[in-house]
């Protein structure tokens, strides 16, 4: 078997794991644990903070242990964070071992893309192998969001809770079974000015990236009335095609297309406005899966172009922290904006929007500058 087909199976297993647990989670902490909004958008918050220590620490330990052994360890402290905060069920516990796994699983989150670029050379090969890597990842997230929806509706969260805990220990043997990388380690933040260049719109890019989660649930459950279950399958839909279509988007990517990517995402985000049917939210949620499809791997690519072998887990890292707060500032972003535009969704809807067109826009100058200096 190939390297990174053996890494699209451990990604899957891990994508099941996580997305059972993780698109429920903000509401979970609302609607079980009876958290407040604002004290939900300071969860997301505070997971940023958990993400940006998680992202630099794993991006020296890949580098340091090599990215298996780093790979390994994240995973079963992962999968034992989750036992815990099934075992304990208090909300500041679950609270607590959510942000442990959230710390975990960006460490593996770093050697994962690490090990990438260590097994491919060539953008077009880069490309080809982040988007094989998506299909196993999204063949779990087709699934997990199910499972964690009928299941959080018929036994509770902490059941989901366990279930999660379980299913990413399930591919450990194929993680050992990869060949060790290891690079130079360096303690500093430092990156060269193209890689800096393009964190900028990464960072709104995440932001956008992370309303599928936490804000499209809130809203589909609390405005449009959809049950958890509705929202699962909408979930299941994004994973599903991505794993029918992915590797053929893939080969067809080029740099330039990353910002027409992102122009789709904001005008799909921005439809979320005008939703009032699950049938609707459906065919809104395949737009927002192309634009996935090509906005994703381009940007792992694109990372990992830029960045040298020799450093390349704490370049890495510095990117993978950049996702990470993304990805928790679009969901603390929205659901502090949920607080006073729950009710007016074409103001909630078209701030999202607003980032997705300025981050292609910042995708093209910075594209511009790189083509010229050849």
């Amino acid at each position: 078997m190939k390297e990174v087909d053996k890494l699209a199976l451990v990604g899957g297993a891990r994508s099941l794991s996580g997305s059972v647990v993780w698109p429920f989670i903000g509401f979970a902490l609302y609607d079980v644990y009876h958290f407040p909004f604002s004290a939900v958008s300071a969860f997301y918050l505070l997971q940023g903070a958990v993400s940006l220590v998680a992202y630099l620490l794993g991006g020296y330990f890949t580098d340091l242990l090599g990215r298996v052994k780093t790979m390994l360890l994240s995973t079963v402290s992962s999968s034992l964070s989750l036992l815990l905060a099934y075992l304990l069920n208090y909300p500041l516990a679950v609270v607590s071992l959510m942000l442990a796994q959230t710390f975990f699983n960006s460490a593996y989150n770093v050697a994962n893309t690490s090990i990438i670029g260590d097994l491919t050379t060539g953008f077009g090969r880069l490309v080809r192998a982040f988007s094989r890597v998506r299909v196993g990842i999204n063949a779990g997230w087709a699934v997990g969001p199910v499972i964690g929806g009928l299941v959080f509706s018929t036994l509770g969260f902490r059941a989901v809770l366990l279930v999660s805990s379980l299913a990413s220990l399930v591919f450990i043997p194929l993680i050992l079974s990869l060949p060790e990388y290891k690079g130079r380690i360096e303690v500093s933040l430092h990156v060269n000015k193209d890689f800096a260049f393009f964190l900028v719109p990464t960072f709104m890019t995440f932001m956008v990236m992370g309303q599928l989660g936490f804000p499209l649930l809130t809203f589909y459950n609390l405005v449009d009335k959809l049950s958890t279950f509705q929202v699962g399958l909408l979930f299941m839909t994004n994973g599903v095609l991505i794993v029918a279509l992915q590797e053929l988007v893939g080969r067809r990517l080029t740099q330039r297309m990353i910002s027409l990517g992102m122009l789709l995402y904001s005008a799909s985000y921005f439809a979320v406005a005008f939703v009032t049917s699950f049938l609707l939210a459906l065919v809104d949620v395949v737009f927002i899966t192309l634009a996935e499809m090509v906005v994703s791997p381009l940007s792992q690519a694109i990372a990992s172009s830029l960045t040298h072998k020799e450093t390349r887990g704490r370049s890495i890292g510095i990117y993978g922290m950049v996702t990470a707060l993304g990805r928790v500032a679009g969901s603390a972003f929205t659901g502090y904006m949920m607080g006073p535009f729950l009710f007016a969704p074409v103001v909630l809807w078209g701030s999202v929007a607003s980032l997705g067109v300025a981050s292609a826009l910042l995708y093209a100058v910075s594209g511009a500058i790189r083509e010229r200096k050849g």
